[in-house]
């Protein structure tokens, strides 16, 4: 230490022990000369890390003594007398006073920010209310006089109760008119009057004979009309309005035991438009397809037209949910209800083939047909949708509230949800966080901040809420409360933007007080970049109306979504903050070469046109890193023709509403694996569930015995044959959460399937006969 410094040390510790400091002492200190070379050190030393620091400050050596010196000093009492004995300045309580009266401290005081944090956590926190000595006492003395007053009449009123009451006399009048004449049965002699005097003392010798005695005895009361019966019978327990049928048999029909689980009830809806039209060429057997609702193998010798095609692009799941709730019911799904290209959509990766952003590309794969016995192949085309060029929101803390109770267990809504889930939970950028709480009458932190690239937490969220029942009330109001909390009191509220999601199909039931109190948190957690939308999955119309309602009073947006897809998409934008939509009218055309291939089978797609409702239109619309694909069956002819088909596909940017076009790309006889183990995860994937499909929809396998005519016969009956496939997939498609779906659901039918329907276990060869597809064997 320089001498200057330690004078002015020795100075300052003087005057505080005499009472006296120096105020120009801060003057002093900024005119001694700092040592030559201290600030470069000093800016060396803030440049290191917190673990160089660390190292260094190991090497430090100890000064002798100062361990039992640090130790000495913790003594309790030896402190104190210390401390006791310290001056305190003459100035420190006056200037201590000063503060306390210091108004511009005040104002200074007032301007701090207060933390959002701290603003929630008071609104939760209840008020106190301070209540004088006076009004406590009073309070006090009134709640003993009530309950004074209630008990003594509560007594009261059982002492009267135990009273004896004595009823009231009764008078016979009997009036005596000599001999009886017995005109009428409405007159009565003998009448009871209530309430009234005691009778006269009868005089002597007016008695009444034994023989008049016992014709009085004889006489009854008049019949009651049916005014008096009605009368009589109010007087009882009698309602006029109970259901007579319910009095006399009671209730008749079943009674469900506690808990037990209600059926899947059968929903109605109207037809919808389904399916590729059946095309007006010579190779394509429309007889066949109309008979028995499955697409047979289209040749394409006969005329060109029937070598282009232009391929319906499907990415609902409709049918493969309904099939999921009636296996949970144990039921199975009957054939019509079973669409095939549902089954391969809800298969599907949602990755196809890496695809530029902002992009559109296209892939094929090839194999072999396994589970026809006949020689055949399999052919997929598909179509994918690149990620966005950029996110409007770089990263965005999401927090989502599932409902649970037992609303989310109606038309399989807790199992839409999770699925929806699954499929969002891969679009998380590595910085974005996400929060998962799921309600019913209580609340469950799932998660808390996890971020987007920490998989395993993820995946651990994922299957806590698989193992998520429906059940109970939904307790909304204690929901909201927490999900907003966790929103606002996150370590990244300062610097993402908050989004909060609420996933429900409970009405929403708020009283009041909860109403007002969620209304101050939305409004407080508005100051800041929040966002509140409702995903209703209830679909009822009587929900969206008081949701709408609610949406509003809380500044929030209402979505009605029934599908998965829908609620993936709605979480993936409320994610980015930007559409979702990639691309529109995506259309797909594929040019079969005739030298190469003899027929083909769309497999799946079956026209409603024949059932009075015009097919599905063929373009579909596309997200943000979502494939489609379709499935053909393929019949090569035995040579050296290399080039199979050509695919392209036109689509348009929903930005700039430009028209694009992928392709053609060329589908080469090389790409046709030899085993079905050895081709691309997505056809493995496709060929089990198509496979599944079609035996739920009791289709047929087909074989080329001509360039004109094919051979068809039915399918097995049981779904071992596709269980056991599908167990020989590749490891990494087996773990796929929406292939082990797709199995587990066909593991679930396969002891529900039934046998076949007799017309439709024909087995035959239909051909080209004098220009007409006939049955070959038959006139």
């Amino acid at each position: 230490m320089p001498g200057g410094l330690r004078e002015i040390e020795v100075d300052r510790t003087t005057a505080m022990a005499s009472g006296e400091f120096e105020p120009n002492l801060k003057g002093q200190l900024n005119d001694v000369a700092l040592p030559a070379g201290l600030l470069p050190r000093l800016y060396d030393i803030a440049a290191w890390g917190d673990d160089e620091l660390d190292v260094r400050l190991r090497d430090v050596p100890l000064p002798l003594g100062l361990v039992d010196r640090l130790t000495a000093s913790i003594a309790d009492e030896p402190l104190d007398e210390q401390l006791r004995d310290v001056p305190f300045p003459a100035f420190f309580v006056e200037r201590l006073a000063e503060s306390i009266a210091d108004e511009q401290l005040d104002e200074q005081l007032r301007d701090v920010p207060v933390p959002v944090c701290v603003l929630a956590r008071s609104r939760i926190i209840p008020d106190r209310r301070v209540r004088s000595a006076l009004r406590q006492w009073s309070l006090a003395a009134s709640l003993l006089l009530m309950v004074g007053a209630g008990t003594a009449a509560w007594v009261g009123g059982m002492v009267w109760s135990a009273r004896v009451v004595e009823p009231p006399p009764l008078a016979l009048v009997v009036i005596d008119q000599g001999p009886l004449d017995l005109i009428s049965p409405a007159e009565s002699a003998v009448a009871i009057v209530a309430d009234v005097p005691a009778p006269r003392a009868r005089p002597a010798g007016g008695g009444f004979s034994d023989e008049t005695m016992a014709l009085l005895t004889t006489f009854d009361r008049p019949r009651l009309g049916p005014a008096g019966q009605l009368a009589a019978d109010l007087r009882t327990a009698w309602n006029p309005w109970d259901n007579w049928l319910l009095k006399r048999w009671g209730a008749l029909g079943y009674v469900p035991a506690g808990g037990a689980p209600l059926p899947e009830l059968t929903a109605l809806s109207a037809p919808v438009a389904q399916g590729r039209e059946a095309p007006l060429v010579r190779g394509h057997d429309r007889e066949f397809l109309y008979a028995y609702a499955v697409q047979p193998p289209t040749l394409t010798a006969p005329d060109a037209e029937a070598r282009t095609l232009d391929v319906p692009l499907v990415t609902e799941t409709d049918s493969f949910d309904r099939a999921l709730r009636l296996a949970a019911a144990g039921r199975a799904p009957a054939g019509p209800q079973v669409r095939v290209e549902h089954f391969l959509s809800a298969v599907q990766p949602r990755r196809l083939v890496e695809a530029a952003p902002g992009q559109v590309a296209l892939c094929t794969a090839a194999g072999p047909s396994v589970f026809n016995p006949f020689a055949a192949g399999l052919l997929q085309v598909g179509v994918q949708a690149g990620m966005p060029r950029r996110r409007s929101l770089a990263a965005a803390h999401l927090v989502l509230a599932i409902d649970a109770s037992a609303s989310m267990s109606r038309s399989g809504g807790l199992d839409v949800v999770r699925r929806a889930v699954s499929d969002a939970l891969d679009y998380l950028g590595p910085d974005d966080r996400l929060s998962l709480l799921v309600f019913a009458d209580e609340v469950a932190e799932i998660v808390r901040e996890v971020r987007g690239d920490d998989r395993a937490a993820l995946e651990e969220a994922q299957r806590l809420l698989d193992q998520a029942a429906a059940g109970g009330g939904a307790n909304l109001g204690v929901a909201l409360q927490q999900a907003v909390s966790v929103a606002i009191e996150s370590e990244s509220a300062a610097r993402l933007p908050r989004r909060l999601v609420l996933v429900t199909a409970s009405p929403p039931v708020l009283a009041d007080k909860d109403a007002n109190g969620l209304r101050q948190m939305f409004a407080e957690a508005a100051k800041g970049d929040f966002r509140f939308e409702i995903c209703d999955v209830a679909g009822e119309d009587d929900n969206g109306a008081a949701w709408q309602v609610l949406a509003g009073s809380l500044d929030g947006t209402l979505r009605r979504l029934r599908t998965a897809d829908g609620l993936c998409w709605a979480l993936v934008e409320a994610l980015t903050g930007d559409a979702s939509l990639a691309a529109t009218e995506v259309k797909m055309r594929i040019e079969f070469n005739p030298q190469a291939v003899a027929a083909y089978r769309l497999i799946g797609h079956e026209s409603t046109a024949f059932g009075g409702l015009l097919p599905a239109a063929l373009e579909a619309d596309l997200h943000v890193g979502q494939g489609v694909s379709a499935l053909f069956e393929i019949w090569l002819y035995p040579n050296d023709e290399d080039d199979v088909a050509e695919v392209r596909v036109q689509w348009t940017d929903p930005a700039s509403g430009q028209s694009s076009q992928v392709g053609p790309q060329r589908v080469s006889r090389l790409q046709f694996a030899t085993a079905l183990e050895g081709a691309a995860l997505a056809l493995q994937a496709a060929a089990v569930a198509a496979e599944g499909a079609e035996v739920l929809r009791q289709s047929f396998n087909f074989d080329l015995v001509a360039p004109d005519r094919y051979r068809y016969q039915p399918k097995p009956g049981g779904l071992h044959h596709v269980l056991a496939q599908a167990d020989r997939v590749a490891a990494a498609l087996a773990r796929q959460p929406r292939y082990r779906r797709v199995v587990d659901l066909l593991g679930a039918l396969s002891g529900l399937v039934g046998e076949r329907a007799a017309a439709s276990a024909h087995s035959g060869v239909r051909g080209i006969v004098t220009d007409s597809w006939r049955e070959y064997g038959s006139k």
